[in-house]
């Protein structure tokens, strides 16, 4: 069975098998603009984890690529123009292989599949050994939608609410295999998240650059925090241009996802004078992501490093607006301008910010008349939007600018029609399918499948691999123009990555299936199953889930009970039979040369397995002291709880290099509960005392602490 991911749309697969072979002999025609010797160097970049496999030997495996037509197909094509643009028809038979493509991207996309059903058979174990085989079948595929993103995080919140973790810390090489491996399930985008300071260096404004920031990394070796300064890594080696010009190659273009008026560089940290004036008497926690927009230095400031983005050779921009759209500057000339003229702040907001956004429209088409905009906007609540309202919205924007948000959660399916209806298809390129970022906001804990909850059906984030599958699917079938999804955090987390390729593509694969196929095609069929078994059944609680913990965390925000005690037992009993599991997966990844790579996902998932474990026993000393009456006892289990937690982040301290809380803004944030655990504790046990420095679990839970106010959705 040929099992190959994203899903083709035609197949016809022989029930046979090529000799086995040990080399693929290419001739080329020339595809499109490309000449053979361009093809050939393409075919050897996309077979890139199989170095060497390119040879004139006389008992090399012949491959043909010629240019390809539209008679090719031979088959009813469902979106002619996207098989023009991207499709590919592969044959293999006994003889050879022959691949024809009609543009530079369907040729990219029939090399992958050619790459893809050679390692289908090798993982497998089809072949003898040292040999390598391929399926004869017939292939005629192409996307549904032209444009299948994802969005990783280049710097997120950087020097507002922490430094940087996983892909945040990467170079060059690190990049480049994610690269590959996102061109694997035929992802055609990346929409690059620059929140914070800036990734690249920005002469004409050096304070907002991610140059020499003070950090407190943990010392293991002599058991101690010490203060190092950490210059991001592009910063340090400026590979940002080899890695656009690479990802150009393969076909793939490079967004810049980054604030509309909202963590624009170290802007507003280092100019705390130039941010919006909250209302008098507010307490509203986050006043520092955005600039006034009267205040001209700051608004040429923000088309400044607009201006150096494009130049930078970005394709385009993501710009997102604020999520703080519960009030506006209140400054005097803001007021005159644009708050006395709107019925509510985030009207204001809106209009100040499509004012600005036809600035930075006029700024950064000077640089690229070509260049790509689109906005993440109008989320904020009522989130059932009134049609009147959406058109009139749709209809003071360009038709150039796009939207890399529309619905789907937390509103009736018909609001996503609304949508599409008032914007056109044509603008819709990406929905609601942020699971990967909920998770990334969790302190490095694991989460996934609705099956990595408790009681999720009580949950108010609802968003999971499951949910962001559901929107793909519903994308396609309005026939918009792209889909995104999130890839905040990678390791432990790559499922997501073939949930956006398979349905980005057009699959319409039962989930089940699906998981199912990217365990086999990816691990082979008994690892596969391994692999699949293990992620669904991790069970992870957030710290803050405890009921002593009150402070607001609107990512899993179930508050544990009494009655959820069997399922933490439940959870307890399965831990090490899990965890033995988890490093047995990783010890056969780690033997194998082909699948090495995915070996420090395991990593991270037996150190978030590890604390699991520990936040277990922390949840049921928790519950205990809720239900102790006598103080003593009571003081005991609080002394139970900190020593749990000091557990809990010894074992995050041995893997994470974020661990400490940022407070440069004014407001303390912490992607770790730890820090604020504490301070709870304290003010439970000194309320003569007490502690009201706030350490937010991460500053983006700011703009989402309407999800648990009915009235405000």
């Amino acid at each position: 069975m040929i099992s190959i991911l994203p899903e083709p749309k035609h197949l016809i697969h022989h029930d046979g098998s090529t000799r086995a072979f040990t080399h693929l002999r290419l001739t080329a025609d020339d595809v499109d603009a490309l000449t053979p010797d361009e093809v050939r160097d393409l075919a050897v970049l996309r077979f890139h984890n199989y170095p060497g496999i390119f040879a004139d030997a006389p008992d090399a495996f012949p491959v043909h690529v010629h240019q390809g037509s539209i008679e090719d197909a031979a088959v009813n094509l469902a979106k002619p123009e996207m098989f023009a643009e991207q499709g590919y028809v592969l044959d293999i038979r006994d003889d050879g292989v022959r691949l024809s493509a009609q543009a530079r991207d369907g040729l990219i996309n029939g090399l992958t599949s050619l790459k893809q059903l050679l390692a289908e058979r090798e993982v497998h174990g089809d072949n003898p050994p040292g040999t390598l085989s391929l399926p004869t079948c017939l292939m005629v595929d192409y996307p549904s939608i032209p444009v299948r993103a994802v969005a990783p995080t280049f710097s997120w919140y950087a020097g507002y609410g922490r430094i940087g973790f996983d892909m945040q810390l990467w170079g060059y090489d690190e990049w480049e295999l994610f690269l590959h491996q996102c061109v694997d399930q035929k992802i055609n985008q990346l929409n690059m998240v620059m929140y914070g300071y800036w990734p690249f260096e920005f002469p004409e404004y050096p304070e907002t650059s991610f140059t020499d920031i003070p950090v407190e990394v943990w010392n293991q070796e002599n058991g101690r925090f010490i203060k190092v300064k950490y210059s991001h890594p592009n910063v340090a080696d400026n590979y940002l241009p080899r890695f656009i010009e690479l990802a150009h190659r393969m076909g793939v273009k490079i967004m810049a996802y980054v604030g509309l008026n909202s963590y624009n560089g170290g802007w507003t940290i280092a100019h705390p004078e130039k941010r919006m004036i909250p209302p008098a008497g507010s307490d509203f926690l986050n006043d520092f992501d955005s600039v006034c927009l009267s205040d001209k230095e700051s608004v040429n400031y923000i088309l400044t490093a607009m201006r150096r983005i494009a130049e930078l050779g970005f394709d385009g921009y993501t710009l997102e607006e604020s999520e703080e759209g519960f009030w506006f500057c209140t400054c005097e000339r803001c007021t005159e301008r644009w708050g006395q003229h709107a019925d509510t702040p985030g009207e204001a907001k809106h209009q100040a910010n499509l004012e600005l956004l036809m600035k930075i429209r006029e700024e950064v088409r000077q640089v690229n008349p070509d260049i790509i905009i689109g906005i993440r906007a109008f989320r904020q609540p009522p989130l059932e939007k009134d049609p009147a309202w959406l058109q009139a919205t749709a209809d003071a924007l360009p038709d150039d600018i796009v939207l890399f948000w529309a619905p789907a959660l937390y509103v009736p399916p018909t609001e996503f029609q609304k949508w599409v209806k008032a914007f056109g298809k044509h603008r819709i390129w990406a929905r609601d399918t942020e699971s990967n970022s909920i998770t990334s906001t969790m302190g490095r804990l694991y989460r996934t499948f609705e099956s990595n909850m408790i009681r999720y059906g009580d949950e108010p984030n609802v968003q999971v691999i499951e949910r962001d599958i559901e929107q793909h699917i519903g994308s396609v079938e309005a026939d918009v123009h792209g889909i995104n999804g999130y890839i905040f955090e990678w390791f432990g987390l790559f499922l997501h990555l073939f949930a956006h390729g398979n349905y980005g593509w057009g699959s319409r694969l039962e989930q089940d299936e699906f998981f199912a196929r990217v365990g086999t095609t990816t691990f082979g069929p008994a690892l596969g199953a391994r692999v699949l078994r293990v992620m669904r059944e991790i069970l992870t609680i957030h710290e803050s889930q405890i009921p002593l913990y009150t402070t607001p965390f609107p990512f899993q925000s179930n508050k544990m009970t009494d009655a959820d005690i069997p399922r933490i037992e439940q959870a307890v009993a399965n831990h090490e039979p899990l965890l033995t599991e988890i490093r047995a997966i990783r010890a056969e990844l780690q033997v194998n040369p082909r699948l090495k790579v995915w070996s420090k996902h395991f990593d991270r998932l037996e150190n978030a397995e590890r604390r699991n474990r520990v936040i277990y026993d922390l949840v049921l000393a928790a519950l205990a002291y809720e239900r102790e009456r006598e103080p003593e006892k009571r003081d005991l289990l609080l002394d139970e709880v900190l020593h749990l937690n000091e557990r809990d982040f010894d074992i995050a301290k041995e893997m994470f290099f974020d661990l400490m809380p940022v407070g440069w803004t004014g407001v303390r944030s912490c992607m770790m509960p730890y820090h604020e655990m504490k301070r709870l504790i304290h003010n439970l046990r000194h309320p003569e005392d007490t502690d009201n420095d706030i350490i937010c679990s991460g500053i983006e839970a700011l703009g989402w602490l309407w999800l648990s106010d009915k009235d405000a959705s």
